[in-house]
């Protein structure tokens, strides 16, 4: 996990070979943002047509980890996404929870979370 959040900082987010072929892709819980819409994707394609579609919006995209919690079969990774918006130009700086489940070293669900507090409460644990 790591090794994957050193790429995505460096903005090398086409990670194919971390994800298994029929990975869950969710996000999840709120964020006032419209076009961060919540949802599910099953498969690798699905999900990179739903990243590919958020990032078109934003451009200097940086994804930093703060901070790696393993909780049995999952790395909770609680990280830091700055852009900024190609139409408005307007920053975005917003802390998130990405959940991580892992299964013959590949990740088999991935799970978004707009607001860490949410994430934290799915696995049972405060801040």
């Amino acid at each position: 996990m790591r090794g994957l959040y050193a790429r995505w900082e460096k903005g090398d987010f086409f990670t194919p070979e971390a994800f298994d072929p029929q990975v869950e892709f969710v996000r999840a819980g709120s964020f006032d943002d419209p076009s961060a819409l919540s949802g599910s994707w099953r498969g690798t394609d699905a999900m990179w047509g739903a990243l590919s579609e958020w990032l078109q919006a934003w451009e200097d995209v940086h994804y930093t980890a703060e901070q790696f919690v393993e909780v049995q079969d999952r790395v909770l990774v609680l990280s830091r996404q700055t852009a900024r918006g190609k139409a408005t130009g307007l920053s975005l700086e917003r802390e998130q929870a990405d959940l991580f489940t892992l299964r013959g070293g590949k990740i088999v669900r991935w799970a978004i979370y707009w607001n860490r507090s949410e994430a934290l409460a799915d696995l049972g644990l405060e801040e």
